[in-house]
């Protein structure tokens, strides 16, 4: 359960990024299992059926305890069923908005302390970086993002 959750959380951060998400990259099949799975969990973690989770149903699960507030979009202090399902938002529109909050200042950069907020940019952040100027700009995340999309979609090596 905790690896389908380091999963999703992955696959969360990807779709924020509009790095290769699921979405676009999966089979219909794939996106259906996927569903089906984030539906079990969800009915799993629902110990009281009411078709919400709240914050103690969530507890023991590090990536709903740690992105409670951003998923409960609608801050009605519970996640229903949805707020488990990727958006279905344009690549641009997540990295959009990926960038708006990870931009904590405004200032038009994301730099080493904005980044440790997101584990994969705060892995990435010196690839990301091409300029060398400690900050990460949209167009360096966009680079990025582009690489990485065209690592995904590239044929396995045999």
């Amino acid at each position: 359960m905790r690896q389908m959750l380091q999963r999703w959380g992955h696959l969360a951060l990807a779709i924020s990024l509009g790095l290769g998400s699921a979405a676009q990259a999966q089979t219909a099949a794939e996106q259906q299992t996927y569903q089906q799975r984030m539906r079990l969990l969800f009915e799993r973690l629902d110990r009281n059926n009411d078709q919400r989770l709240q914050r103690q149903e969530v507890q023991g699960q590090p990536y709903l305890e740690r992105h409670f507030e951003r998923l409960d979009s609608r801050q009605r202090g519970y996640l229903g069923p949805d707020d488990l399902t990727p958006a279905q938002a344009t690549r641009g529109e997540r990295a959009k908005r990926f960038f708006e909050q990870a931009d904590r200042n405004g200032d038009g950069g994301i730099d080493r302390r904005e980044a440790e907020a997101f584990s994969w940019l705060q892995r990435h952040f010196g690839q990301a970086d091409r300029n060398g100027d400690g900050r990460v700009d949209r167009q360096e995340l966009q680079s990025l993002g582009d690489q990485r999309r065209r690592q995904l979609s590239a044929p396995a090596k045999p």
